[in-house]
């Protein structure tokens, strides 16, 4: 039986990256999270096929919503294709919610976190996701 909860963190901004893996380090146990990073769309996608190829559930997921490559709706319907249960945020940096309906129609979002983000905010959308 799986004990770790598997997190996937996407942003193609290094800095954020850097920022987030300073966070979770903070208030993550490394023995029962795994935490994969991706900097680009392409790279979050072969996680997510990893994964799935492995039977093993991505059990969070936090894309920034303007990647190079792809957008994080993109992201979001090919992990919920793999993944219905897993839990899903974007990261947006846009003021207001500019992220049309039409985007995610069918998916069920949990939140937004708005960059920048408040520290305890993160931390509780995330261990209020990875909760049993």
């Amino acid at each position: 039986m799986k004990t770790n909860k598997v997190i996937l963190i996407i942003d193609d901004e290094f800095i954020i990256l850097e920022s987030i893996k300073i966070q979770l380090g903070r208030f993550l146990n490394e023995e029962s999270h795994i935490v994969e990073f991706a900097s680009s769309g392409e790279e979050a996608f072969d996680i997510i096929n990893e994964y799935h190829s492995n039977n093993v559930a991505i059990d969070l997921i936090i894309t920034d919503y303007h990647l190079d490559d792809v957008k994080g709706t993109d992201i979001i319907y090919f992990m919920h294709e793999r993944f219905p249960l897993s839990k899903k945020y974007i990261l947006t940096g846009e003021t207001g919610n500019n992220i049309t309906i039409d985007e995610l129609k069918n998916i069920e979002i949990h939140g937004y976190i708005s960059k920048p983000w408040e520290f305890e905010d993160f931390k509780n959308y995330v261990l209020t996701s990875i909760k049993d």
